[in-house]
């Protein structure tokens, strides 16, 4: 038993809403994940028409509807969302299900760009959706093709812009939207993808954007993971909800830039999951679940034409941080 565990046991004791939600929640995810491997629901997104799929990581539908409202960026501004029921909870999840047998020849046609690491851990079989909740026992059926199906995969959660704005932030787990973009971009007009994936990890905690328009370098603890100090009234709905915002703010501006720099007739923005911030005493996001502002994600349809308005001088250098560091951030260990 971790240090961790105890902490989390002798904590449950002294809190009896925190001891039913500690006991049950690993029961109720096993059987929803043992379940949902077997009979998946919800949209595959390799069963529709698009030549390049955007993915935002943890975008809430409500969230976006509300940042359209004052965005700039016209791709959002002058297209409506409409919404899809996504096939997981949870990057893990999503992976597993949506790259999964059957679909060979649709993957076999895509390059994907992934700044979450989650991804190539479930590609390779090195994580399964039931292991980021501690329940390995679960008697699951995984079905997931390996990277190797794709016809490039590029981890760009490997990368980092030496120049910035990854530089200043030594500890961030994740690569800059800017990274990812730029990254997509020049693998575009390189290769030419007949179909293409970009997933961004942004709005996906770790929040740093509003640290980093604050001039700050360092971020407040529950900016690196809000759900506890939510869930026990440190920190107030308001603060967590304006942070989240900005961080989707912050990438909704890099995929115009994409969008501008990139050829693609149709060009789809969505999300893997959603992310729950209370509501029905749900927080966070978890494979099986179906709560609806987990599953429940944005799907806007756009096109793509490459203006060369950038042309990106990547700089780009390998993470420092260890594998269980960059899980460990993203909520994963």
């Amino acid at each position: 038993m971790t240090e961790e565990h105890s902490l989390k046991i002798l904590k449950a004791a002294r809190n009896p809403e925190e001891a039913i939600r500690h006991f049950t929640l690993p029961i109720l995810s096993g059987i929803e994940l043992a379940y949902s491997s077997r009979y998946p629901f919800g949209t595959n997104f390799l069963e529709e028409d698009w030549d390049l799929l955007v993915v935002l990581d943890t975008c809430r539908v409500d969230v976006l509807n509300q940042v359209q409202e004052h965005t700039s960026e016209r791709w959002l501004s002058n297209n409506s969302i409409g919404e899809k029921y996504s096939i997981g909870g949870s990057t893990l999840e999503w992976t597993a299900q949506t790259f999964s047998e059957g679909y060979e020849d649709e993957v076999s046609e895509i390059d994907f760009i992934a700044g979450n690491m989650m991804v190539q851990e479930v590609l390779d079989g090195n994580l399964r959706p039931e292991d980021s909740a501690n329940i390995s026992y679960a008697p699951t059926s995984w079905n997931t093709l390996d990277r190797t199906k794709f016809n490039e995969f590029l981890p760009a959660w490997e990368y980092r812009d030496s120049r910035g704005p990854d530089k200043g932030h030594v500890d961030r787990p994740h690569p800059s939207a800017k990274t990812v973009a730029d990254t997509a971009i020049v693998h575009g007009r390189e290769h030419d993808p007949k179909r293409m994936i970009v997933h961004y990890i942004q709005p996906h905690y770790p929040y740093y954007a509003a640290a980093e328009s604050a001039g700050r370098t360092q971020l407040h603890d529950w900016e690196r993971f809000p759900f506890p100090s939510l869930r026990d009234g440190s920190i107030g709905l308001e603060n967590v909800w304006n942070t989240y915002t900005t961080e989707l703010e912050s990438v909704i501006k890099s995929v115009g830039v994409l969008l501008n720099n990139y050829d693609a007739e149709r060009a789809i923005i969505t999300s893997d999951h959603g992310e729950a911030f209370g509501e029905w005493f749900g927080y966070k996001h978890r494979g099986g679940t179906i709560h609806p502002k987990v599953r429940r994600v944005p799907w806007v349809q756009t096109t793509a034409q490459d203006r060369e308005t950038i042309k990106p001088n990547l700089d780009l250098s390998c993470s420092e941080l260890s594998r269980d560091e960059i899980l460990d951030a993203l909520g994963y260990i």
